[in-house]
């Protein structure tokens, strides 16, 4: 499964993913945005858990797996990236303000279309 939408849509994806009401608070107290690079915990479910990383995008981007039975949420904080399947038979245009939902598999991160920029992003790490 892979969701894509902004991120003013993604209260409507909470039926189908209970958890994204946490995402929704952590974004809404702008807790990713402010915080540094790292891991860190919702503090109302410390079971979802969250990277937020400041990288340079690349031509190879940065591959990242997600778990059998969970999902990841990837949200650019800042700047933008192009995000991939592994395959690459998928592309998506990460800019500010745009979320994207993915399901157990291997992907790529921090790919750039054209020259290399700074991106800041954090993924959500969500059980099924």
């Amino acid at each position: 499964m892979i969701i894509f939408d902004t991120l003013s849509e993604l209260e409507s994806y909470v039926p189908a993913l209970k958890d994204l009401s946490h995402v929704i608070s952590l974004l809404d107290r702008s807790l990713p945005y402010r915080e540094e690079p790292g891991v860190h915990y919702c503090p109302e479910k410390r079971s979802i858990s969250y990277l937020v990383d400041s990288f340079m995008t690349s031509t190879e981007g940065y591959e990242f797996t997600v778990p059998e039975n969970s999902f990841a949420v990837l949200v650019t904080l800042d700047g933008e990236q192009l995000v991939s399947t592994r395959e690459n038979d998928k592309v998506f245009i990460m800019a500010e303000g745009r979320f994207l939902v993915l399901s157990e598999g291997v992907y790529r991160k921090g790919i750039c279309s054209s020259l290399p920029s700074e991106v800041k992003d954090a993924v959500f790490s969500l059980g099924k």
